[in-house]
């Protein structure tokens, strides 16, 4: 593939949508989102494990659907746009 050819593929950085940018806000990078995908990932994991004690701790498993909205938005701005 020439480089003419790859020019015609380029598309120029778009701007992050209101979701993406709620998502990472305050993030300064790409490693600290996914941070975030496996801290809550951990958080739900332990919420369910100490559901088992103390059953209103089983309403912590929704912060999967947290870590399930971050690898969104990474996998958005990886295909997308650019990291700060």
């Amino acid at each position: 593939m020439s480089a003419e050819d790859q020019d015609e593929f380029w598309e120029p950085p778009r701007p992050w949508p209101a979701w993406v940018k709620l998502t990472l806000w305050g993030l300064p990078g790409r490693g600290w989102a996914w941070g975030g995908v496996w801290f809550s990932l951990l958080l739900a994991v332990g919420c369910i494990a100490a559901g088992f004690v103390f059953s209103p701790a089983f309403f912590g498993s929704f912060f999967v659907f947290a870590a399930i909205w971050y690898w969104m938005a990474i996998h958005w701005v990886d295909r997308y746009s650019k990291w700060p």
